[in-house]
């Protein structure tokens, strides 16, 4: 039997290495590569596209990446095959329970564990405090990039 493929949620940290020419470059490249091989729904809140996009423009202003390489990666990342999520008020209140459940004073972080909990997704993340308390709190469906990376 063909069981549908697992949906993903990948936070902006590993989209942002993807993208840039960072030192996790390469390792992210290969770890989305794996993650959507399969065609695997791939959801984001709507603030990843926010994040993603401040990202940039922060490695821009610390001089990390040309403007040119910003704007390289900005035509790609608008390519990617993500099913971009509004934050409406079921979701953000799931948010304001994980935020509870794992200790956060924010929410950001959290949306995307509400998020990956809504849609029985795997929720991918460099954020190893995020990983961690995720994780102690029973989210088994939260991964740490690069640790976990195939």
């Amino acid at each position: 039997m063909n069981w549908p493929p697992t949906p993903l949620v990948i936070d902006a940290n590993i989209c942002l290495y993807t993208l840039t020419p960072l030192p996790e470059h390469e390792q992210a490249k290969h770890l989305m590569a794996a993650l959507l091989r399969y065609e695997r729904p791939w959801y984001a809140p709507a603030l990843w596209r926010v994040e993603v996009l401040s990202g940039l423009r922060k490695l821009v202003a610390a001089e990390m990446i040309s403007e040119e390489e910003m704007w390289a990666s900005v035509i790609h990342f608008w390519e990617w095959p993500v099913q971009v999520v509004p934050e409406e008020r079921e979701l953000l209140e799931r948010a304001l329970r994980w935020a509870g459940r794992i200790g956060q004073r924010v929410i950001y972080d959290s949306v995307y564990l509400a998020l990956a909990d809504a849609t029985n997704a795997e929720l991918w993340t460099a954020d190893r405090r995020l990983y961690q308390r995720a994780r102690r709190a029973g989210a088994d469906f939260v991964h740490l990039f690069p640790d976990e990376a195939p």
